[in-house]
């Protein structure tokens, strides 16, 4: 990597040209919004709207990887705050990785900027299962619970123990929901991962549910809500706000 190619991911996060988009979750009980998983977008001056798969390996690469989460979760507390102002409160899901746990930098950033804005209770924090691994992270993890931060494991493909897990969520990975309506092994999985998470009295969510004929199935294992276009694609703030009105 260039010094340009780097300079240019800085000035990208420096200079407000990231964007965040929001993937409704929905609750397969009633239809209802049940939370938002913020994604991010770079608004390249040249290129247009890139998606993450196009620029974050090059941040992490850059090692610019904690500035990115950094303005990530700022952005998504303060967008939460805003909604809860507006009167219409609103989860917002954000990812996180196993570093941002162990960086007491990041930690701090975190507890300030939620006592500054006060809304705890309307962040997710995500983590993929397979780096919830360290005691020292799950430590964080409740923490972070302890303060009014939900918690959720993310992209769940196979058994997991979540005993020992400080988490509120189960996210069902698209590695499983994406192949459920056709595929009676994926079935069988996700069915599995909803009766452990059940157990310990988790919210089980599947991720990347692109065909509406999963949604009954998933309803009939137990899910709580869904993620995907199957019912609804990432939206800017505007269009989310449409999108809501019209619900």
């Amino acid at each position: 990597m260039t010094l340009d190619e780097k300079f240019e991911l800085q000035q990208a996060i420096l200079d407000n040209q990231l964007v965040l988009y929001y993937q409704p979750i929905i609750s397969l009980e009633d239809r209802s919004l049940f939370a938002v998983e913020a994604l991010v977008r770079w608004r390249h001056p040249a290129r247009g709207i890139l998606p993450p798969s196009q620029f974050v390996p090059a941040i992490e690469r850059a090692g610019l990887a904690r500035e990115l989460t950094v303005w990530v979760l700022r952005e998504a507390i303060l967008q939460a705050a805003v909604w809860r102002k507006d009167g219409e409160p609103l989860s917002v899901g954000v990812n996180l990785s196993s570093e941002n746990l162990r960086d007491t930098q990041f930690r701090r950033f975190v507890d300030v900027t939620l006592r500054a804005v006060g809304s705890a209770e309307l962040l997710i924090a995500e983590l993929p299962a397979a780096m919830m691994a360290s005691r020292e992270q799950l430590d964080s993890l409740e923490l972070m619970r302890q303060k009014g931060v939900r918690v959720a494991v993310d992209d769940v493909v196979g058994p997991v123990d979540l005993s020992d897990m400080p988490a509120d969520i189960v996210k069902i990975g698209r590695g499983l929901a994406g192949r459920f309506s056709i595929d009676p092994r994926a079935r069988s999985d996700a069915a599995e991962i909803v009766r452990e998470a059940k157990k310990q009295g988790r919210i089980v969510v599947a991720v990347g549910v692109e065909d509406r004929l999963a949604l009954p199935m998933l309803a009939g294992l137990g899910c709580d809500a869904v993620q995907g276009f199957a019912l609804a694609q990432p939206m800017s703030t505007a269009e989310l706000s449409s999108w809501r009105q019209r619900q």
